[in-house]
């Protein structure tokens, strides 16, 4: 009995703490605590203060009521939810290109709720002002209300900006080393909006610059991120000074005169995720040294003397060698298996082809079914025909049917009530159908190779030795 009294009274304590917690979410504004929470979660990430996509802003609420460009005032009609642009754009079929928020894919989308629309609606049919509380809200709007308050939205990012790159944050560059760089024939310049981080391009000088001149570079090697050095007169020496610029994670070096030494300066960029090395007289030997850049993404070995053999190993360093066997595995044997789909495929339709021209070219008519030659719509001559599609088809001469016989299809449409025989339309029906189902079944085979090759692809870096060896990407 004192169990029972005592689950009584848990009971009614749980009841009276839910029921408080529901009477607290009522004194709440419904702008501030629930809408601003929903544009912050899933909208200002391409309509704030960095992106203002549309002209748009909803990161205040300032900006929310100016609307974006085309809809103004209109992205909230006080007293009417249906005729509110922010309303018709979240309701949007997600293949829409105007819906929001954009579906990129199912991963990344963070659509609106249901409980989170209602609200919204609501709170618009109510005049949408900032002032309204949860409790000026209808019975059904208010279960949706504080179901979104036991849900608050979370936010997902995006699929374009997360495959951003990671800017870093370094204090900005000297301007007076910036304006030497400069003078000396160097493109200098920030690599993206809002970053101090700085891209330096001295292609442009050819062999004047030489190692010497990289010593410009050394007050900024805080900030130097990007550089393109392809063509220069820089040697194995001034790639060793290159080594002090830590940040450094694109670097070309294409059309230089380093040899495998300059690797051995190389692998100590850390940072390295692009590396371009086209045209220099690098071996498989600087692989081991490469091996060390555990972030790079992209190398580019083409016109050098590093072989397929070396880059396929140099590859398989940066992966789990039995999942790449696997996978490597895995798509020879899809491919093996989509020669095989192709060869049986294309068997299949030459043998219905065979067919289906047989019975084009034999017909029960005892003669001909037009009246009028399709070609000039002269009277037909009984006596000259062709079979077309299983029915017998008159000609005023001979010289028509010759023209015919080159393409009847033109003329298909010129004899009056032409229907084909009901034989060469199940072939050509049989036809057509075994054409689409191996349209479809190579579609779907090409698709499964394609989703195994991004995986081998996307495993270590990707290694471009031109197109005579392919890229190393499996």
């Amino acid at each position: 009995m004192k169990f029972i009294t005592l689950l009584f009274s848990t009971s009614i304590c749980l009841s009276s703490f839910y029921l408080s917690a529901e009477k607290n979410y009522l004194s709440e504004k419904i702008y501030d605590s629930l809408i601003q929470p929903i544009f912050t979660a899933k909208c200002v990430e391409c309509h704030g203060a960095n992106k203002s996509k549309g002209k748009l802003k909803l990161h205040t609420k300032n900006d929310f009521l100016k609307g974006g460009s085309g809809a103004g005032s209109e992205i909230i009609v006080k007293g009417s939810a249906d005729d509110s642009e922010l309303i018709y754009r979240i309701t949007l079929p997600t293949d829409n290109d105007e819906a929001m928020p954009p579906m990129e894919d199912k991963e990344h989308y963070n659509p609106i709720t249901t409980e989170e629309l209602i609200v919204m609606k609501e709170w618009i049919k109510l005049g949408a002002s900032f002032d309204l509380l949860v409790s000026d809200l209808n019975k059904e709007s208010v279960k949706s209300a504080i179901h979104v308050f036991k849900n608050m939205p979370k936010k997902i990012i995006s699929k374009s900006i997360a495959l951003q790159p990671k800017l870093p944050s370094v204090s900005k560059a000297d301007p007076i080393a910036l304006e030497k760089i400069r003078k000396a024939g160097m493109l200098v310049m920030p690599i993206a909006q809002n970053t101090n981080a700085i891209y330096v391009n001295a292609s442009y000088s050819g062999k004047d610059f030489t190692d010497r001149s990289l010593k410009l570079l050394e007050p900024i090697s805080n900030q130097l991120l990007w550089i393109n050095l392809a063509r220069t007169g820089i040697t194995d020496k001034g790639v060793a000074s290159l080594s002090n610029h830590k940040l450094l994670t694109r670097l070309h070096l294409e059309n230089t005169a380093i040899s495998d030494s300059a690797t051995i300066h190389i692998s100590k960029l850390q940072n390295l995720e692009y590396l371009n090395l086209y045209g220099t007289n690098l071996s498989d030997a600087s692989f081991k040294n490469l091996k060390k850049l555990k972030k790079l993404k992209k190398i580019f070995l083409w016109k050098t003397n590093m072989t397929k053999t070396g880059a396929e190993d140099f590859k398989k360093h940066f992966v789990n060698v039995s999942i790449h066997d696997s996978l490597t595995a895995q798509k020879n044997s899809m491919q093996n298996s989509f020669n095989n789909l192709v060869y049986r495929e294309q068997e299949k339709i030459k043998k219905l082809e065979t067919i289906t021209k047989k019975l084009a070219l034999e017909t029960s008519d005892k003669q001909n079914i037009n009246e009028s030659c399709p070609v000039t719509q002269k009277k037909a001559n009984p006596n000259i025909f062709s079979l077309f599609e299983g029915r017998r088809v008159g000609f005023c001469c001979d010289k028509c049917k010759l023209k015919f016989d080159k393409d009847g299809a033109v003329f298909r449409n010129k004899i009056v009530g032409f229907s084909a025989s009901d034989a060469y339309k199940k072939a050509y029906d049989n036809l057509r159908n075994a054409q689409s189902s191996m349209d479809q079944s190579i579609e779907k085979a090409n698709s499964e190779i394609r989703a195994v090759s991004i995986k081998l692809k996307n495993m270590g870096p990707e290694i471009n030795l031109g197109w005579q060896e392919n890229v190393v990407s499996n």
